[in-house]
């Protein structure tokens, strides 16, 4: 078993991940909402599409709430400068009051590059990017100098120099499936993030690479393995694809299956990044999650793109669990 002592002890926390564009009083009443319901953090994607800029919703949902902590899962490293990244970043963890974390990812989706005229670059070079760009935000938001000459970036500043340090650490969530980019949180991230499914080269077919229990079980290694020491300390986390409640587990999983393709139905019974079942069963899902992978902190989607909100159901499961 991967799982330790320590990451089996760890309390379960939610969260639910948005993409909706809401204005004005509708995005503060929605935060507002998702703290009432129990979730711990409320985060923003980040996609050059219709939807929330991920440090404005999160700025706004954390001026809305008291208790909630807001997040990105995951900024795409491409679209933004790291010092960029870091300045934005520090100002959402001051304005919240430390309720801010940090989620970056290395992009997948080339039709958002192609609309925006952005080069998309072979994945190894995107994680190369990324690899520089954690470390150069990680120490611009510690308050460290930065010296970098790096294949992709290039910073020079004294401690503090080009902004204000927030007064809380920020913590930073890497998430992907790929070996690289899972070595990558092993060695600098304080939340390693999980999906189980790999995308191709240009984002229009998606793999359930590692959907079941060895799959995941196999990536944490990766992180383990990179981690060393610090891997105790490190959060896991994992993105639930889907939230079905049901009386009818084998019905349900068999609809679901058909409606993905290429997947049998006991896999998806067997999906830790699925929950079929009801709240009850559900609750009892998470907690073994938890014992068995040492999984703590789990996602679920807002409604997008005609997938209706895990919001309510997982409200259901919380309140068991707690």
């Amino acid at each position: 078993m991967i799982a330790s002592a320590a990451h089996r002890s760890r309390p379960l926390r939610f969260g639910l991940t948005t993409a909706l564009p809401r204005s004005g009083a509708d995005a503060r009443d929605f935060a507002r909402a998702v703290e009432s319901a129990g979730f711990d953090v409320l985060t923003f994607a980040d996609h050059l599409m219709p939807a929330m800029p991920p440090f404005a919703g999160a700025t706004a949902a954390a001026t809305a709430t008291e208790r909630l902590r807001v997040g990105t899962l995951v900024l795409n490293n491409d679209f933004r400068h790291p010092v960029d990244t870091a300045r934005e970043s520090a100002g959402v963890a001051t304005v919240s009051e430390g309720r801010f974390e940090l989620g970056l990812g290395a992009g997948h989706m080339k039709s958002e590059y192609d609309a925006a005229g952005i080069p998309f670059d072979r994945s190894g070079i995107r994680v190369g990017r990324l690899e520089e760009a954690a470390g150069i935000i990680r120490a611009m938001l510690d308050g460290d100098a930065v010296d970098v000459d790096g294949a992709h970036y290039r910073v020079h500043a004294g401690p503090g120099e080009l902004l204000a340090p927030p007064a809380h650490r920020v913590p930073l969530l890497i998430g992907g499936n790929g070996a690289r980019v899972l070595r990558l949180a092993g060695r600098i991230a304080d939340i390693a993030g999980f999906a189980g499914i790999t995308h191709n080269h240009d984002a229009t077919e998606v793999a359930l690479s590692h959907f079941g229990p060895d799959g995941l079980l196999d990536r944490i290694a990766v992180v383990r393995d990179a981690a060393g020491d610090r891997f105790d300390r490190i959060e896991l986390q994992g993105l639930i694809q889907a939230v079905v409640v049901t009386d009818d587990r084998a019905a349900a999983a068999a609809d679901l299956a058909e409606a993905i393709g290429g997947v049998a139905p006991a896999d998806l019974l067997d999906s830790p990044f699925v929950l079929i079942g009801t709240h009850e069963q559900m609750a009892d899902m998470l907690a073994d999650r938890r014992e068995r992978f040492g999984v703590s902190y789990w996602t679920v989607f807002d409604e997008w793109a005609g997938r209706p909100s895990a919001m309510p159901d997982l409200a259901e499961v919380m309140s068991l669990l707690r």
